[in-house]
């Protein structure tokens, strides 16, 4: 393998799609090492990362191209160690220069201080904040002013934000394709008038709203290749266990 040219190499680990395989071909020499390394586009990490700062700067070293990262600690207890924080989220946003598509779930040290530090971000496109119990409106708005790409927009289980300025600002610049909102008990379905003429572009929306201890309001939107636009509104009970 060391002798076969460089180009060639290249074209054989791009053709490896599993993660697992990618693992293990990075292990076989040290050309292979840097090369999966460049060529790797995509990681999840959780409970596993640490957060230490040379840590990090050492995997962002390690994947300098990467374009999407999901971060994910769903389970995760003290016992597993520290969580990533504002400062991590600083050390991916400036030193992954690739990064479009970046996802957060259940972190819960990440603050509107991290999120303005990923408003300096120009190439994010989607953002997924999935359970950020200390994420306001403030950090939104942040997003919304500085990541000047941003076309997807997903808030799950984001129960501080209550009130809809970055809608209204996303609304006037009218970059917004893709907007998903479920459970954030600050925004109700009038809020979403703010968004203005941000409508028109959209081509995706989904709301979800728990009104009651068993109601459930539900809200999908979608916009036709022609610019038609159709919704689908209904109230559901859940039921009782």
């Amino acid at each position: 393998m060391e002798d076969l040219p460089e180009a060639l190499v290249t074209e054989i680990v791009k053709r490896v799609t599993r993660t697992s395989d990618l693992n293990s071909i990075s292990l076989v020499s040290k050309q292979l090492y840097t090369i999966e390394g460049y060529q790797r586009g995509a990681i999840r990490v959780g409970s596993g990362l640490c957060t230490a700062t040379e840590a990090l700067t050492s995997l962002c070293a390690r994947f300098p191209n990467l374009w999407k990262v999901e971060i994910d600690y769903s389970g995760w207890i003290p016992g597993h160690g520290k969580q990533l924080d504002n400062k991590g989220l600083f050390m991916f946003s400036s030193h992954c220069s690739s990064l479009i598509d970046l996802t957060l779930s259940f972190c819960s040290y990440i603050d509107d201080s991290g999120l303005g530090w990923l408003a300096h971000c120009k190439t994010l496109v989607s953002l997924r904040l999935n359970n950020a119990p200390l994420v306001t409106s403030i950090g939104l708005f942040s997003v919304a002013v500085g990541c000047t790409s941003l076309c997807a927009l997903h808030l799950i289980d984001c129960e501080e934000i209550d009130s809809v300025e970055w809608l209204e600002y996303l609304g006037r610049d009218g970059s917004l394709e893709e907007l998903v909102v479920k459970n954030c008990k600050g925004i109700n379905h009038h809020d979403l008038l703010k968004f203005g003429a941000g409508w028109m572009k959209l081509q995706k929306f989904e709301f979800e709203r728990k009104i009651g201890i068993y109601d459930i309001f539900r809200s999908e939107v979608y916009v036709t290749p022609r610019m038609m636009l159709t919704a689908r509104i209904y109230m559901t009970s859940a039921v009782r266990v």
